[in-house]
């Protein structure tokens, strides 16, 4: 039994980039051997196991075969003769696709290394087609590996244009591409991902939009990591922001900033702007228990829309203005007391644009 670290780990130690997880791959041994010694299984389509001391992951070397349609259509062959080789062709793209025994020693059949030093992102074999998660897993990368340079290959552009062509990318789950969305948010170029699967037609096959404006993104990727707050930002200028939403099966979070933005986006399109107009938004967005949300979609707003100094609010003193103002005390009716503080709130406004 021989056990060798591969994926993220060795590919981003040898780009000299910070990894958290470390993924083993096992050669030579069966499941009942692995437990023995006190692994314990997980997963049900193929058998990865937790370090009984460390908890990271261990999979038995596998080959696999298409059996059907979509992301998950795969049969697994575990057989104890299955090589490291047989087990790193099934992967993605070629950086992926190095392993590195215990002494150190790296493995790389498929050129991965040679890949880093030229900064390419290509696919490892012909198998690379069959799996659509791999539209989305390059587009990703792409972001990631941005900053340093690196670019898709030819052939693999083709190929994922291929992927979307056949429609498998309509087999994946809204969970597992938000999965892989998210984490490309999290990138220091975030823009990147949308720019691919834009480019090659799979944002078509995801959401309502045969196009997507990413430079709000791209401005706002540069000073926010928030993840919530940059979807905002790539999504909220959009009518369809809504149906893009459940699309990508964001996040309540994510959905609730992003729509909030594109309330405010077209509140500041209006002509002129009272004290009324105020007072709609902030029911509309629940300013008086959500301020901290609201705040936050106002800022990512900014990214969206162009400076105007006759209706630039600052949106902090105002909302503390709104919410400064508490219900009376002298009145007893619900109906008298909420139509008060409406107006208390309504002459802070006015009070407030006076001064502007």
């Amino acid at each position: 039994m021989k056990v060798y670290l591969v994926g993220g780990a060795v590919r981003d130690s040898l780009l000299g980039l910070p990894f958290h997880e470390k993924d083993w791959v096992v050669v030579g041994a069966t499941k009942e051997e692995l437990t023995d010694k006190g692994y314990k299984q997980i997963g049900k389509d193929f058998p990865v196991f937790l370090h009984p001391d460390t908890k990271e992951e261990y999979a038995l070397a596998r080959k696999e075969r298409k059996t059907g349609a979509g992301h998950k259509a795969f049969s697994f062959e575990f057989d104890k003769n299955v090589s490291l080789e047989e087990d790193l062709e099934r992967r993605d793209i070629t950086i992926n696709a190095i392993a590195q025994d215990d002494e150190g020693n790296f493995i790389d059949p498929y050129n991965g290394h040679q890949d880093i030093e030229d900064k390419i992102i290509r696919k490892v074999s012909k198998a690379f087609k069959e799996d659509p998660l791999r539209v989305l897993r390059v587009a990703r990368f792409s972001a990631k590996l941005k900053n340093l340079g690196f670019t898709i290959e030819e052939g693999t552009k083709k190929e994922i244009k291929d992927i979307v062509n056949s429609g498998e990318l309509k087999t994946l789950s809204k969970e597992r591409i938000w999965m892989e969305t998210q984490k490309a948010l999290e990138t220091e170029n975030p823009e990147i991902y949308f720019d691919v699967i834009n480019e090659c037609g799979a944002l078509n096959q995801i959401c309502p939009l045969n196009s997507i404006d990413t430079d709000y993104l791209s401005k706002a990727g540069q000073e926010e990591t928030d993840t919530a707050f940059r979807w905002a930002c790539l999504v909220s200028p959009s009518s369809l922001v809504e149906e893009i939403n459940n699309s990508f099966n964001t996040p309540k979070e994510f959905k609730e900033i992003s729509v909030i933005c594109n309330q405010i986006i077209t509140f500041k399109g209006l002509d002129s702007i009272s004290a009324e107009d105020i007072i709609e938004l902030a029911d509309k967005t629940d300013i008086y228990r959500k301020e901290e949300r609201f705040l936050k979609a106002a800022a990512a707003s900014t990214f969206c829309t162009k400076s105007n100094s006759k209706k630039e609010l600052n949106w902090k003193i105002l909302v503390k203005c709104i919410n400064d103002i508490k219900a009376s005390t002298d009145l007893k009716e619900g109906k008298l007391i909420a139509e008060k503080l409406k107006e208390d709130r309504l002459e802070a406004i006015r009070l407030y644009l006076s001064k502007l």
